[in-house]
């Protein structure tokens, strides 16, 4: 999933210079880039959101946290990694829901007509990814919470 990010990125990158570039020389920019834009983005946060925790490289502020015992940080962190799944659950339930309600209305994009529903079905599918992850590491965090 993040090599996929990687190179959703990589086309939005080139999509925006292009743009510039042909609204600079040729006054011509290309047709719903600021559309494309955002439905691409979807794709590269929701993509590389799983992989970014199980690499451990979301931000993390943990100035108290870090001063007690490595089973109170455990059980701090079950705790955090309980509401996080629960609230990305929630996410990813009614993510699908409006998922299905958007392709069911035949919603698309301005002038291209580029359907909308697969960028929300990316959404709904990186946020179950990323709450399969969350559940490993509550587990993982359980288990040091009761090991010690």
């Amino acid at each position: 999933m993040n090599i996929v990010a990687m190179a959703v990125l990589v086309a939005m990158m080139l999509l925006t210079v292009s743009d510039v570039f042909l609204r600079y020389v040729f006054k011509k920019p290309i047709l719903d880039s600021i559309h494309l834009t955002e439905y691409m983005m979807v794709c590269v946060v929701f993509l590389a959101l799983a992989w970014c925790e199980v690499n451990g490289k979301h931000v993390t502020v943990d100035l108290i946290v870090s001063r007690f015992s490595p089973r109170i940080q455990a059980v701090f962190s079950s705790g955090t990694y309980l509401v996080e799944l629960g609230l990305c659950s929630l996410i990813t339930w009614q993510s699908f829901r409006e998922t299905l309600a958007i392709k069911q209305l035949q919603k698309s994009s301005l002038l291209l007509g580029v359907p909308v529903y697969p960028f929300y079905f990316v959404l709904a599918f990186g946020c179950a990814i990323f709450s399969l992850v969350m559940l490993t590491k509550l587990i993982h965090h359980l288990y040091k919470t009761v090991k010690g």
